[in-house]
């Protein structure tokens, strides 16, 4: 017997529906032939009888059909009125595999289908995991490949096995003038992409209830019929539901069946402790929704670096993950020789493996993160972004291009200049993204040859700081630093102005709450110093200070 394998449509289920509302409102199985053939081949014509009659016929599967009969086909996510059982009677093209009786659980089966979230998962865990729209012979003239099931998931066959589950001696190729059936010693296993696993999995769940959390569903408006306009507004008289979670493209897609994760699982043993000090560092004080706010942010960035698609990387030499960029702060989410000793993927810290439809789970015994790699990052404010300037006196502002100069930030800074030579100035800039955490303050000054490599001005600037910042209350703060500082006028100097422990978070909000003013402190007879000063950029780093 030849075997037929289509591959003109992916998801054919659509077409199945098409098919059968045409057939049902003529009460006859014939009507959709021609457009069908257009796309499946035609079933072997070796039997008079459908897939369900042949279901029927045998005893051993009573319990597959009673499921069969109230399971219902979801049309992108909208329930029909049409049984998998009728879809088995249709004049379709189909490949199943029909565990015997008490192979598995059919009471908790037809129980979870009593709601229609509990049918919805049978279709798609249970009934779906054991039908094909291709044909596939087993035994001995099967090659082993793999099937595509009707819920997208990709599944291995050899010539006596579906996945865990082997054909019964006799009762395999049976055809029918739908298809074939397949009789199997086992329910077919369903295997959950990264996605379904961690927010089903139980071990899995102190993540998923995050993630599950942004789950919703959304119009699809390519596949919805408009009916018209109602003040100005579009008007569907069939509306298309979808799954949709806005999450799902910021860790890569990790419910895409075709591609290839890894996905890092700590246990909830290891999370907690990891979760509860990140909890301190996004203390949002009595900002609106506080607690919301930071149970979002300290999920979000603490799972970004759990998600790898090895589709895209060779995991000897590094691995990076979903959330990197090699246009915004490239520095991150890259990890070298992940395999050697020690290192994200070894022993070190995964515990064992599980697989998954679309990758594999590294269930994690130890965190191999640092804080400083996934969220206490240093904070940066370029000298020349004009936007985060909130004032200044007694200067000018000159945006300066610094070429391909590797040392100096975003190879541009700021000329400070001042109003005249004996001018003391003042600039103020705002700086977004702190962390309720401690920080060296730090100012990063050029040495006047940037501009002119012939300039023999090696005066040192000298500057004072005051911080702004808001407490816990609200209230906005102000903290001047008492010592001035001044730069080394020969090289690129990172100057410390001060140690600061910021009581609330400041991260990813549009009120920006802390500013620094950097104010000249030169007297008349301090000669010298220069007034006239290149900023590179204002410099946040999370400091050793709080480690000790």
């Amino acid at each position: 017997m030849k075997q037929h394998v289509i591959h003109k449509i992916r998801n054919g289920l659509t077409m199945v529906l098409t098919c059968f509302i045409l057939h049902s409102s003529f009460f006859i199985f014939t009507s959709c032939s021609d457009t069908w053939d257009d796309h499946y081949d035609p079933a072997l014509a070796a039997s008079d009888k459908t897939l369900l009659q042949l279901v029927e016929s045998d005893a051993q599967l009573s319990d597959f059909l009673k499921v069969l009969k109230v399971t219902h086909v979801y049309n992108y996510a909208k329930r029909t009125n049409i049984t998998y059982a009728d879809l088995l009677n249709a004049d379709q093209s189909l490949t199943v595999w029909a565990p015997k009786n008490s192979t598995f659980n059919v009471d908790s089966l037809l129980r979870e289908c009593q709601t229609a979230k509990g049918d919805s998962m049978v279709a798609r865990h249970f009934v779906m995991n054991h039908i094909s729209h291709n044909l596939y012979n087993m035994g001995a003239s099967a090659n082993g490949e793999n099937v595509l099931l009707l819920n997208d998931k990709q599944t291995p066959i050899t010539a006596e096995r579906i996945k865990n589950a082997s054909i019964v001696g006799g009762s395999f190729n049976l055809p029918a003038k739908n298809g074939l059936l397949h009789v199997i010693d086992d329910d077919v296993r369903y295997s959950y992409n990264v996605y379904e696993g961690i927010t089903t999995i139980n071990d899995y769940l102190h993540l998923g209830r995050y993630l599950k959390s942004f789950e919703k569903q959304e119009l699809d408006e390519d596949r919805s019929v408009q009916s018209g306009l109602v003040d100005g507004q579009k008007v569907y008289s069939d509306s298309v539901m979808v799954l949709s979670n806005i999450l799902y493209r910021s860790f890569g897609n990790i419910n895409h069946e075709d591609s290839n994760y890894i996905a890092l699982i700590p246990s909830k043993e290891v999370w907690e402790p990891v979760y509860q000090e990140a909890l301190k560092y996004f203390n949002y004080g009595s900002e609106n929704k506080a607690d919301s706010i930071q149970n979002y942010w300290v999920n979000r960035l603490l799972m970004q670096d759990l998600f790898y698609n090895r589709n895209l990387q060779h995991l000897n030499d590094s691995i990076f993950s979903t959330s990197y960029s090699k246009y915004l702060d490239p520095e991150y989410h890259v990890y070298y020789k992940p395999l050697s000793e020690g290192g994200l993927l070894s022993s070190a810290y995964v515990k064992d493996t599980l697989e998954s439809s679309n990758g594999v789970f590294y269930n994690l015994k130890a965190w191999p993160f640092k804080k400083e790699q996934i969220y206490f990052w240093p904070v940066k404010v370029e000298g020349e972004m004009q936007s985060r300037i909130l004032e200044n006196t007694d200067c000018t502002l000159e945006f300066r291009s610094a070429g391909n100069a590797d040392s100096i930030s975003s190879q541009a800074y700021m000329r400070i200049n001042p109003r005249t030579s004996s001018s003391n100035w003042t600039v103020t800039y705002e700086v977004p993204n702190t962390l309720s955490g401690t920080y060296d303050i730090c100012a990063v000054c050029l040495p006047k040859t940037v501009y002119n490599t012939a300039s023999r001005d090696f005066k040192p600037n000298k500057f004072t700081a005051t911080l702004f910042y808001t407490d816990e209350k609200g209230d906005v703060q102000e903290l001047a630093f008492s010592d001035a500082v001044s730069n080394n006028p020969y090289v690129v100097d990172t100057v410390k102005i001060g140690t600061f422990s910021f009581p609330v978070c400041n991260y990813a909000q549009t009120n920006v709450t802390v500013r620094l003013r950097l104010e000249c402190s030169i007297t008349r007879r301090e000669t010298s110093y220069s007034r006239d000063t290149y900023l590179d950029c204002i410099y946040l780093k999370p400091s050793k200070e709080e480690e000790e």
